[in-house]
């Protein structure tokens, strides 16, 4: 990868950050305007009523730009193979404009689709039955299309398996969004690690997926930050977790130039931070005998602000484990056979420690409150 495609990724990073970033006051006057505003309930941490909208920001930033240079690159394309002042990556994509294009734009309107069924669910308030429904139909639609996990099993085990994934990353992402910062930073920091190893991996178009993701949510986290001045709102949290679960699955995780086949686990550990806070509510949920579709306060970030953490420090203290868990994942693409098995095991362990040292720190705190 040369220069050329350097400064064009970076040229691609600043256009959508800068979109997403000035199009948040645009949409917290909007949200104002008609009233879609987030108001404090007694399931919300949140004390004043703050506009919604804010993922529209990040899914209008991701499409906008993706899809205006994909339809250069095919307009311009017999211009820029003919042309050796452009990049070889950029000459490659044109070639194969017409299958890149067509994947670009498929995963664009799964992306629509997802961010438009956010905003009603904003405005109106959505079943959960009728999330899941649309968000397993684009999933299928999207497996049906061709994006399917390369985990080498029958081909209908593989459908189910991605279609759980793609639905399964969507919702802990939402599920995630309980404080000021949280769902963004964790995406922030997911993408931006999963971006590193694609183009580790020689895989820059899905590396310049995800920088474009990153640049969209970091548009929007200046105003997300506590306090937050606007929410993302079931459009954003979706939205996130929808494209991470599908360059995931566009991108190739037995790497070359990896030491063993475990870099294939790298997604679930760099994603484990939103699936653990998901799982984790599942259970309490079910040794409470509480349906695991109604909401509660019980998200991981709720359970450290219990344990005497503030809002910020919770925050922040979730940021630390996503990123010390997701550069552990990166030691699997250089380390052997053993001594993956003992960084995955490590991490396991982790996991484990957290949850119960959230158990003993809340149970300290309520003793001294009381």
């Amino acid at each position: 990868m040369g220069i050329q495609f350097y400064l064009f990724t970076a040229y691609i990073f600043v256009l959508t950050f800068a979109i997403s970033f000035f199009m948040i006051p645009l949409l917290i006057r909007l949200a104002k305007r008609f009233d879609i505003i987030d108001y404090p309930k007694h399931r919300k941490i949140h004390t004043i009523p703050t506009p919604l909208l804010g993922g529209v920001a990040i899914g209008a930033a991701f499409t906008i730009t993706l899809a205006t240079h994909a339809s250069l690159v095919v307009f311009l394309k017999d211009f820029i193979t003919s042309n050796t002042l452009f990049s070889s990556q950029l000459q490659f994509y044109a070639n194969n404009a017409t299958y890149i294009t067509n994947q670009i734009f498929a995963v664009l309107i799964g992306g629509l689709i997802i961010v438009i069924v956010g905003i009603i669910d904003d405005i109106r308030g959505l079943s959960i039955l009728i999330r899941l429904l649309t968000e397993t139909a684009v999933a299928f639609i999207m497996v049906w299309m061709g994006f399917r996990l390369n985990i080498f099993l029958p081909g209908i085990t593989t459908w189910i398996i991605t279609i759980f994934w793609i639905i399964g990353i969507t919702n802990a992402f939402n599920l995630l969004d309980g404080a000021d910062g949280l769902a963004s930073g964790v995406g922030i920091i997911s993408a931006l690690i999963l971006a590193g190893i694609m183009f580790f991996g020689n895989q820059p178009l899905v590396g310049l997926l995800l920088l474009t993701l990153t640049a969209a949510i970091g548009g929007f986290l200046r105003y997300n930050l506590p306090p937050a001045r606007v929410f993302m709102g079931s459009s954003g949290s979706m939205f996130i977790g929808y494209i991470l679960s599908i360059t995931t699955i566009l991108a190739t995780f037995v790497i070359n130039n990896a030491c063993t086949n475990y870099v294939i686990a790298l997604p679930i550990i760099i994603l484990s931070i939103p699936l653990y806070d998901t799982l984790s509510v599942i259970f309490l949920r079910s040794i409470k005998k509480v349906s695991i579709t109604k909401g509660d306060l019980n998200h991981l970030v709720h359970r450290l602000m219990r344990a005497g953490f503030s809002q910020k420090k919770a925050v922040f203290l979730i940021y630390l484990i996503s990123f010390v868990i997701g550069i552990l994942g990166i030691l699997l693409i250089w380390t052997t056979v053993v001594q993956s098995i003992m960084v995955l095991s490590f991490i396991g362990v982790l996991f484990v420690g957290i949850f119960f040292s959230e158990y003993f720190l809340v149970k300290q705190n309520h003793k001294k409150i009381s």
